[in-house]
């Protein structure tokens, strides 16, 4: 295990660590993967805990309003829940179900499951019964950590026979109190586990079926964590916000982790409101943060806001929709000190695939940035080739990253991980100087009369209007055309009416992009827990609405 961090270099087409720095060195995983990797790096996430609390042992590790852990408290806690499962049975590679809302306690049962060996699995505090039921039910969960403000949200034990053992913040009948896991002793436990073993399963959407639990492991969260270090130059001494769920493998990942991985502090907030970010990112001198583009918005647009009270702030990360360029504007000349810096990835990457640097955006504000060191990719077409360069087609992944499968899920697995590459279902290009540029999501495009419209392009082109808020293309059934465009937007006011937003587009987008019908309001668009738009609900709308008159 290595305690140092390094700074990172550019070839141009990638992030490069260098030879002199960290070396990248061929190996195989997960029995027949082969791929590049660090020859400097932890074996065990766990590792990234130990070392900070033996190397920061009084710098503050989780802020949760009024409660502040210092880094040797924080681990001492770790192991006594840790001590606390392995007392109560659980044995290392159970799996150990987390229905916890962002707090201290979910990264004490979080980083406690890790620790005893076990396989932590979070879980959105947002699921109904039946969606807790399934995930419990497909891993075989052999326990359950929750809290009573979700306990509505759970199904009747007896729907869930592997789970032996269940504890709970709050009181609750017939659930054992989470605080006597931390009363359990804190001897020291040995390192469990090796690079290879998947320590935590986190389950994806499931918006085109049942949820597909993907099977984390050590190497590749070991692996995103250096490749954001390298990637973003991450220093020690960062305070980062979590105001996303932590249960989400971007607040888990892009948020949390990095700030394990430098000793830094995570401070906690349990949901998201504009006006206690803003208030929380003056007060604990906030760094770092990791938003969906939206969020950034909404920052800009609050009464609040006020630059002068954000002079901490240096770092600000985004993924998961379009950043207007309006906003990177407003915020360069808002807070100059501010980078914004695109990542994308997702739940199967363990975060991390391509990071925009800063110094590049501006130049090229629609790319996701460059492969992450150890990352490898190709684009394929429709039937499994390689499009030549400069094409356009689906994003095939392959690295350290990648996660092994999906938890018994053996078709699925083979489907979506093919010679150890992950199909990502993004339609890319990838330039000469390696940006790559996300056109669409495969499931995303719309077929009208045979040509091709990415709604990603369309929207980036709507959400320039001025009056424009967010807005959201999708399909709608049409018997000659096979598929019209519905877009959905949010305006600031009625002011941007459907006529206005008609111009717009018939000067900015070619004949065949033009949206058949508008659905215009000053609502938000639907949006999950992380704040991540949902089309699944305006696709379902799309398909009642009345067929054009020709």
């Amino acid at each position: 295990m290595t305690d140092d961090i390094y700074a990172p270099r550019i070839d141009g087409t990638r992030f490069v660590v260098g030879d002199d720095v960290n070396p990248t060195r061929v190996e195989r995983h997960f029995d027949d993967r082969v791929f590049r990797c660090y020859a400097k790096r932890p074996e065990r996430f766990d590792d990234l805990l130990r070392r900070a609390a033996r190397k920061a042992p009084d710098s503050e590790a989780l802020v949760f309003g009024d409660v502040r852990l210092s880094y040797a408290q924080y681990d001492q806690r770790v192991t006594r829940v840790a001590n606390g499962l392995r007392a109560a049975g659980i044995e290392p590679g159970e799996r150990v179900g987390l229905m916890l809302g962002n707090g201290i306690s979910f990264f004490l049962a979080l980083m406690g499951a890790v620790r005893a060996g076990a396989i932590a699995v979070p879980m959105s505090v947002k699921m109904s019964p039946p969606e807790t039921a399934y995930i419990l039910n497909h891993c075989r969960a052999a326990a359950l950590i929750t809290e009573a403000a979700v306990h509505d949200r759970l199904p009747a034990l007896a729907e869930c026979p592997s789970v032996r053992a269940v504890w709970s913040e709050g009181e609750a009948v017939g659930m054992m109190p989470f605080a006597a896991l931390l009363d359990a002793p804190a001897t020291d436990i040995a390192p469990v586990g090796g690079e290879d073993d998947t320590i935590f399963l986190f389950y994806t959407s499931g918006t085109t079926g049942k949820p597909k639990g993907a099977c984390i492991a050590n190497i590749n969260i070991i692996h995103s964590a250096q490749h954001y270090a390298y990637g973003i130059d991450l220093k020690p001494g960062q305070r980062g916000l979590l105001a996303i769920p932590g249960a989400h493998i971007s607040g888990f990942m892009a948020l949390y982790t990095n700030m394990l991985s430098v000793a830094g502090a995570t401070v906690i907030l349990r949901d998201y409101k504009t006006a206690t970010v803003l208030d929380v990112l003056e007060r604990e001198r906030i760094t770092f943060t990791v938003f969906v583009p939206s969020i950034y918005q909404l920052i800009l647009m609050h009464d609040d806001f006020d630059a002068n009270k954000l002079s901490h702030w240096r770092t600000g990360i985004y993924g998961g929709g379009i950043m207007p360029p309006a906003i990177v504007t407003r915020l360069g000349q808002a807070l100059p000190e501010l980078r914004l810096i695109n990542a994308y990835g997702a739940t199967e990457t363990t975060s991390p695939v391509s990071i925009m640097p800063a110094w590049a955006s501006a130049d090229r504000p629609a790319s996701i940035g460059l492969l992450v060191e150890c990352g490898e990719a190709v684009i394929m077409d429709d039937d499994g080739i390689e499009v030549t360069p400069g094409g356009i087609g689906e994003l095939w992944v392959r690295g350290p990253m990648i996660v092994k499968g999906y938890w018994d899920a053996p078709e699925q697995t083979a489907q979506n991980f093919i010679d150890g590459f992950w199909r990502t279902g993004d339609v890319v290009s990838m330039d000469s100087e390696g940006y790559l540029f996300i056109h669409d999501r495969k499931k995303d495009m719309i077929n009208r009369a045979g040509y091709k419209v990415f709604s990603a392009e369309l929207e980036n082109v709507m959400i320039a209007h001025a009056g424009v808020v967010e807005c959201a293309a999708v399909p709608v059934p049409d018997p000659v055309m096979g598929e019209r465009v519905c877009l959905y937007v949010t305006v600031r006011d009625a002011s941007t009416d459907e006529d206005t937003l008609r111009a717009h587009a018939a000067k900015n987008l070619s004949d065949y992009k033009q949206p058949d019908y508008y659905r215009i309001s000053t609502d938000a668009l639907p949006r999950n827990a992380n704040g991540k738009m949902m089309k699944a609900p305006l696709v379902e709308a799309a398909r009642n609405l009345e067929p054009l008159k020709r």
